[in-house]
């Protein structure tokens, strides 16, 4: 119903949304998502696997400022692909930088 705009959209208390790209990494989006929260980032991890245009799609309606993507390139380099959903820029950050970064593009001035 959503889709036909049948219903209003909602937004997100979160600005941060980790996506689900591969299945295999469901237990490294969730602690990921534990460990941002716990930084004080409140964030949301998409709940199932879904094309990831599926995933963003959602981010814009909802609002999300940051997604959060990983496969198997990210995961074999140890790096999260952070994607400002603002201005569509992306790159790879560490994980030990990771909450810097994120905290860097929320607090920009808009």
């Amino acid at each position: 119903m959503q889709e036909l705009g049948l219903l209003e959209t909602s937004s997100t208390p979160a600005p941060v949304l980790i996506t689900i790209f591969d299945a295999k990494y469901q237990a490294d989006y969730l602690r990921l998502g534990r460990v941002l929260r716990k930084a004080g980032i409140e964030t949301e991890v998409y709940p199932e696997v879904k094309k990831m245009k599926k995933q963003l799609t959602y981010a814009n309606r909802k609002g999300f400022q940051v997604a959060i993507i990983a496969g198997d390139d990210e995961f074999s380099e140890n790096l999260w692909q952070v994607k400002d959903l603002i201005n569509g820029e992306q790159e790879k950050v560490s994980e030990e930088n990771l909450t810097d970064h994120i905290n860097k593009l929320l607090n920009r001035s808009v």
